[in-house]
């Protein structure tokens, strides 16, 4: 039961309980994602019970993210970069802070879109908009394919390997586990394909005229 001790709950006061606005919890409602009961006047009812365990089920997943963000920053900090030809490409140390700003906003997209299970197509609009920006600066710095694939999985790898199942709670795998790290997976993959797609389309650019028949 809710903090009221009512067993069901009007669509404000699950919205609240929820902590978002009664527009998305209707919409949830609509489609299915969130189960309700009608009454006969049309309104729409949840059980308080239901709502409680998927708040205490989100919170639990927020803090499984919380704790890959830090094993993300030091699987990252164990790898020898300076040295990589993907990294020297960017010798400015404005380029590589506007590069490092663009893996913090794609890091917290992942952690978004792997804690999500409604509405995430705009966080995974926004994380292929990055892609597209990380492959088109590979391309204008005439970095090979093969480095700006390299540099973009030394970044997957270390998100995926801090995500892992069983490290992020350790001694445990279970099914939230491995959902969070299919999530980062699926949409990591799809940032890479919008990354090549920016490659190519910028060395197509770069082409001097009449090459790129």
């Amino acid at each position: 039961m809710g903090s009221s001790g009512k067993e069901w709950l009007t669509l404000t006061e699950a919205s609240q309980l929820l902590g978002i606005h009664p527009t998305t919890l209707r919409r949830w409602a609509d489609s299915g994602s969130m189960r309700c009961l009608r009454t006969p006047g049309g309104h729409r009812r949840f059980r308080a019970a239901e709502l409680a365990a998927w708040v205490n089920g989100r919170q639990t997943t927020e803090i499984r993210l919380q704790n890959v963000v830090g094993l993300t920053r030091q699987e990252m900090a164990r790898g020898h970069v300076s040295g990589e030809a993907w990294y020297l490409a960017f010798d400015q140390e404005e380029d590589r802070q506007r590069m490092r700003d663009a893996g913090r906003r794609l890091l917290g997209l992942g952690l978004q879109y792997a804690g999500r299970t409604l509405d995430s197509e705009p966080v995974l609009q926004e994380g292929r908009r990055i892609g597209h920006f990380y492959g088109e600066q590979c391309a204008r710095r005439s970095m090979s394919l093969v480095d700006a694939v390299r540099a973009f999985f030394f970044f997957r790898e270390s998100l995926l390997r801090a995500a892992r199942p069983g490290l992020v709670t350790a001694g445990q795998y279970d099914v939230e586990d491995v959902r969070i790290h299919r999530r980062l997976r699926q949409f990591l993959d799809e940032v890479m394909y919008a990354c090549l797609a920016s490659y190519e389309a910028a060395c197509l650019d770069l082409l001097p005229a009449g090459e790129a028949a």
